[in-house]
């Protein structure tokens, strides 16, 4: 929540629980009324400004806030109106500096920068209408913001009312818990909607069971202190239910107290019996009167089935018998088998979110909720490194509390070297308490095999262990393997923490050359170079994009008996940058000698020789990947080629060289052959059609591929890709029941393959070529159908069959790209596709057909360079859910006036229609439109109003525009491009570029780009390129790191670049490295910018951009933490920033003709 840093404490004491202001004319007899009757049928209590006389000063008002928990504000279009209500606000906002009170703003019918905009009309009527002082008109201003700014809700996102108000009196009810004197007391974080949901399952105003509610989770979770609240909550608040918590019972149990200890005491308590011997006690009888009583009981950190059995003293499955109706226990266990066997309803303990983990961080290591600025990325740090455990994050924070920032960054780099007892005590419990197989599994999968799909973890184990199913299955329910589902099935993963406790046992051994396992690049380097004998070795896994170049000796692998499994991988973004010098392997020139013959897994990534070692016997190989490799054959100088008997996978993609794959004839266990991009592969062995376990071929971009089987046999077949074949004119028969993706795109074969009706429901079809002269009578529900490039003229959903409803084909996409012949569309192609409809080239279409009534799913609609459609159908608005309308290169000339009516529109794209005249003045009624594009559209003069939550407008090339409508100045962009526009009046764009440092950095901005005509960066830039030759790269000197709370926080970074083309070129992205030396510390790329010059336009062009990402991280790798800032690590020192554009598809855009950047600057924002 974005609140004042400072939260209110709640005492349980609080006169009120809501402060309510609103605008009694617009939400009084309506929205605001319903909202204080469901806060009272929750028991929360709400003062509204009707109860305080308005003849009583504001210091009353000001008490009553004191007096109350939370304000919720209601921003309604009346609501500055009245300076009753800015004054109350304004209150509420003083509150929350001096008090930290919080507040809840919802936006009814109004936007944000309705609120909080200059150009907004609470500022309109604040100045206009109330005629308001300078020194008011500041304050009510400031108030708004200060609360506006605040996380809220708004009737925009949530349109039913009932559901708006049931989701802040969630809201309310999550805040109120998270004030309560044991959560601020105990420093619990985020502890509120969690309490909720556990409170939904254990239902107490349900009298007519008995339940188990079950906390499972790792170690360090939080699932005691969650248990706890709950319990407070419940027995404060149910006074009569007998009630009692027990603490941590594995260790009582392990210890002289024993389960019998703690069954005595849980007995006494809930019967409140005193000073009475064993000998007194009959515990039938004591049964008997516990089966009468209502109980509320906690049993912490339970570890089996039988010592839950032995706490409740019988059959836990048949607790209804054992306490009377309306009982409630919770359950805390790490292992999910103790819940199962109770019967028990399970909730599963999430991890604390990225704010939560900063917020708790804080709490320990600076004594406040929030860290300092400077300090901001180095508490980032230390949160993704505990990845949401709250245990890890209050140990850290109170490790690092008091100490200065040179003693954090020395140990946030060594954390992953450095074990913290508190943590690692907690989390090796469980693996203590592991038998050897099971450590063994749970070791492989932490150290070398963690992201694995399940389903292939348990069959690569099970050459080794049959009981693999149960010992995963097992690992999960104790919490130490997580199991998540994705699109292709399971995959399994283990927590940060967990692996590095993992790593952490394995290095017990203090000899490297006696550990079983080896993940660390250095240690793996060491021992590669050193000719170490690794014979106790049984695993070595190395990523090599952060592994050093390596010389190893042709005897390299010689004696590691013990070694299965081998692993130099890539990830697979750093495939598209292949290049020799990039082989961190450096062999002899024969090669190695040998490897391993135990190895079961091999994986080896720019593997650097023409082929494997001649002693080499794979009879053991389960995994073979070998990807981006010089290799032309597996096996060469062999009179017989080795028999792989055991693979399961062979994957041999972008080995360009490859000639031949090796003799599969013995595989029967194989199901993945992957060949991607082996573009010297002429021949798919017929061998291959036999392996009838197959489940994914792919054969994609094998550009001299000619030969295949006739026909796979597989029945198990689930994917096929056999895309960008071009010598490929026949498609294998395939008999498979599974089909779920067959890709054909850009190969031309000869016939459609009668494959194309075996894909199944939800599947996938790519077809591509002139040979397809009809539709496909497809009858099953694809997830997506593409067609490209095929003879059809007229579109029949139905292929040769009759019209019939029942056999309508349904597609959650269809793209059809390139069909050159195709003049029509049939009439029901709206109720074919049920989410994205992609139309591309087809010049001979003329028309889309009426939409004769409401469509509700269709979300997405591009037509693109099909220059006869000139118009687009009135009844466009039947699209009900249509959120973006993509018309580029078309003849439209106008849109309908039916397009106001589509309330889910936040796209229109309408570049390059050359005949585009008039855009529609109620286009400004669209309430979630956020982006217009309108780059090209040579022949529109003018633009009507634009809707309020407008933030991209791109009217680049609009060469006969001549001003940006009156209301572009009050609006909040994110994206503004006005660049080849010579008739367009400057009085705004030049203002929007004076003013670009403080436009960029507004709240809730990510990017803001900007693109214009000019010749040089601006002057307020800090850092420029030098003139001359080269002016893409600039020399940046980085500001010391004092740790001083006085530094101005850093916002974000803002990039400029001045280039020159006359080439044309599609989505087109900017990118900028920044380098010291010869090393890569941070990238960053821009949004799309534009590139479309027709050869006779010479003018430079600016572009800027502002990227609140200072890691320069993608979103995949920002939250791993894994290193310091690099504006922290090399504070003080120059850095250089280099520019370069890139294409969509991330080649670098050399081959443009006269394209240059001319000059480029950089400027951290404070």
């Amino acid at each position: 929540m974005a609140f004042s840093s400072h939260g209110a404490l709640y005492t349980g004491e609080w006169e009120y629980d809501v402060f309510l202001c609103f605008r009694g004319d617009d939400t009084r007899h309506c929205f605001a009324s319903h909202l204080m009757a469901a806060l009272a049928a929750s028991q929360i209590q709400a003062f509204n400004d009707a109860m305080l006389h308005k003849t009583q000063s504001f210091d009353e008002l000001l008490s009553v806030l004191q007096r109350s928990a939370l304000s919720i504000v209601i921003f309604s279009e009346k609501f500055a109106d009245s300076p009753w209500c800015l004054n109350e606000v304004a209150t509420v906002a003083q509150s929350m500096a001096n008090f930290g009170h919080r507040a809840l703003p919802v936006f009814y019918k109004v936007g944000w920068s309705d609120v909080v905009a200059d150009s907004g009309s609470y500022s309109t009527t604040i100045v206009d209408k109330l005629k308001a002082s300078s020194e008011d008109n500041k304050r009510w201003k400031d108030a708004l913001k200060a609360i506006a700014n605040c996380a809220g809700h708004t009737s925009e996102e949530t349109k039913i009312e009932s559901e708006l108000i049931k989701l802040i009196v969630e809201d309310v009810q999550k805040q109120l818990i998270d004030m309560s004197p044991s959560i601020k007391s105990n420093n619990l974080v985020g502890i509120g909607p969690r309490v909720l949901e556990v409170q939904r399952l254990l239902a107490m105003e349900e009298l007519d069971d008995t339940r188990i509610i079950g906390l499972w989770g790792m170690g360090g979770l939080g699932k005691t202190a969650l248990a706890k609240a709950c319990y407070d909550r419940t027995v404060s608040s149910k006074k009569e239910i007998k009630h009692h918590f027990i603490r941590n019972i594995n260790e009582s149990c392990e210890s002289q107290v024993g389960v019998e200890g703690i069954v005595q005491d849980l007995y006494s308590k809930l019967l409140s019996e005193k000073n009475l011997s064993r000998e007194d006690l009959d515990m039938k009888c004591r049964r008997a009167r516990l089966s009468r009583s209502k109980v509320f009981i906690v049993l912490d950190n339970v570890e089996t089935p039988c010592q839950l059995e032995q706490l409740l003293l019988g059959d836990v499955s048949k607790h209804n018998k054992l306490f009377a109706m309306g009982s409630r226990i919770i359950v805390t266990t790490r292992n999910k088998k103790v819940l199962q066997n109770a019967m028990a309803r399970v909730y599963a303990m999430k991890a604390l979110s990225y704010n939560e983990s900063i917020r708790l961080f804080s709490l320990h290591a600076f004594r406040q909720y929030y860290p300092p600025d400077d300090w901001m990325h180095l508490s980032h740090l230390a949160a993704s490194y505990c990845k949401g455990n709250s245990l890890a994050l209050r140990v850290l924070g109170g490790t690092l509390f008091g100490e200065d920032i040179q003693y954090w960054q020395n140990f946030l780099s060594g954390l992953r070297r450095i074990q913290k007892p508190e943590i690692h005590d907690i989390l090796r419990r469980s693996y203590n308490k592991l038998g050897v197989q099971e450590r063994r599994l749970f070791l492989d999968v932490a150290c070398l095999l963690n992201g694995i799909a399940r389903s292939r973890l348990i069959k690569y184990m099970a050459v080794t262990c049959s009981s693999t199913y149960c010992i995963v299955k097992d690992l999960i329910d104790k919490s130490l393997l997580i199991c998540i589902s994705c699109k292709d099935g399971e995959k399994i993963e283990v927590h940060d923490l967990l692996k590095e406790m993992a790593w952490n046992i394995v290095n017990e051994e203090q000899k490297l050359r006696k550990r079983t396992r080896l993940v660390d690049p250095e240690d793996i380097h060491k021992l590669l170079t050193t000719h170490k004998k690794l014979r106790t070795t049984e695993g070595i896994s190395l990523d090599l994009s952060k592994a050093k170049e390596m010389h190893l000796e042709a005897n390299a692998f010689e004696g590691m008996d013990s070694l299965t499994f081998l692993n130099f991988w890539l990830p697979i973004n750093a495939m598209s940058n292949r290049s020799a010098r990039d082989n961190k392997f450096l062999l002899p020139y024969g090669g190695l000698d040998s490897l391993p013959g135990g190895l079961r897994w091999l994986h080896w990534d720019q593997y650097p020789s023409k082929s494997l070692p001649l002693r080499f016997y794979p009879q053991h190989l389960v995994h073979l990947i070998i990807r981006d490799s010089p290799i032309k054959r597996l096996w060469q100088g062999f009179d017989q080629q080795p028999l792989l008997v055991n693979l399961m996978v062979l994957n041999l993609s972008y080995c360009a060289s490859l000639l031949v794959i090796p003799d599969l004839s013995k595989s029967s266990k194989l199901e993945e052959l992957l060949l991607r991009e082996c573009k010297s592969l002429v021949e798919v062995p017929s061998q291959v059609r036999y392996l009838d376990r197959l489940i994914a071929i792919d054969l994609g971009y094998c550009v001299n591929l000619k030969h295949l089987p006739s026909k796979f046999n597989s029945k198990f077949l689930k994917n096929v890709w056999m895309d960008h074949c071009p010598n490929v004119k026949h498609c294998p028969d395939m008999n498979s029941g599974e089909l779920m993706e067959l890709d054909l795109n850009e190969t031309p074969v000869i016939e459609p393959p009668e494959a194309i009706y075996h894909v199944k429901q939800g599947g996938i079809l790519r077809l591509c070529g002139k040979h397809f002269a009809n539709f496909p009578a497809i009858s099953a529900r694809l997830q997506e159908f593409h067609l490209c490039h095929s003879a059809i003229k007229d579109i029949n959903p139905y292929g040769h069959h009759q019209a019939s409803s029942e056999l309508l084909p349904e597609f959650g996409w269809l793209e059809l790209v390139g069909n050159l012949q195709c003049k029509s569309l049939p009439k029901n192609i709206w109720n074919m596709v049920s989410s994205l409809l992609t139309i591309r080239h087809s010049p001979l279409l003329e028309n889309l057909p009426e939409i004769s009534e409401p469509v509700s799913g269709l979300s997405y609609l591009s037509i693109i360079r099909c220059e006869s459609i000139k118009s687009i159908p009135s009844s466009i608005n039947n699209l009900v859910s249509l959120s973006y309308l993509g018309l580029r290169n078309t003849g439209i000339k106008s849109l309908p006036s039916s397009i106001q009516e589509l309330d889910q529109l936040n796209s229109i794209d309408l570049s390059y229609c050359k005949s585009l005249e008039h855009i529609p003045s109620n286009i400004q009624k669209l309430p979630k439109l956020y982006g217009l594009y309108l780059r090209g559209c040579r022949s529109i003069s003018s633009l009507p109003e634009l809707p309020s939550n407008l933030s991209i407008l791109d009217v680049g090339g609009c060469k006969s525009l001549q001003a940006l409508p009156s209301n572009a100045s009050k609006l909040s962009w994110e994206s503004l491009r006005f660049y080849n526009c010579p008739e367009l009046d400057r009085t705004f764009p030049d203002e929007i570029v004076a003013n670009y440092p403080v436009y960029a950095t507004l709240p809730r901005r990510c990017k803001a780009e900007l693109q214009y005509l000019g010749s040089d960066i601006p002057e307020w830039f800090s850092s420029k390129s030098a003139n001359g030759n080269d002016g893409s790269s600039v020399m940046v000197h980085l500001p010391p790191s004092n740790g001083s709370s006085e530094r101005p926080m850093l916002k974000g970074i803002a990039f400029g670049v001045v280039w020159f083309s006359d080439s044309f070129c599609v989505w087109p992205t900017m990118k900028c490295d920044c380098s010291i030396g010869t090393i890569t510390v941070a990238s960053w790329s821009s949004c799309h910018f534009s590139l479309d010059g027709d050869g006779t336009n010479s003018s430079d062009k600016v572009f800027l951009w502002f990227d609140q990402n200072l890691s320069g991280k993608s979103k995949e790798r920002e939250g791993k933490g894994e290193e310091e800032a690099w504006y922290v690590k090399y504070a003080g020192l120059a850095v250089s920033f280099r520019f370069y554009p890139r294409l969509g598809y991330g080649e670098d855009v050399k081959q443009l003709e006269n394209f240059k950047i001319k000059r480029c600057g950089v400027s951290l924002m404070y």
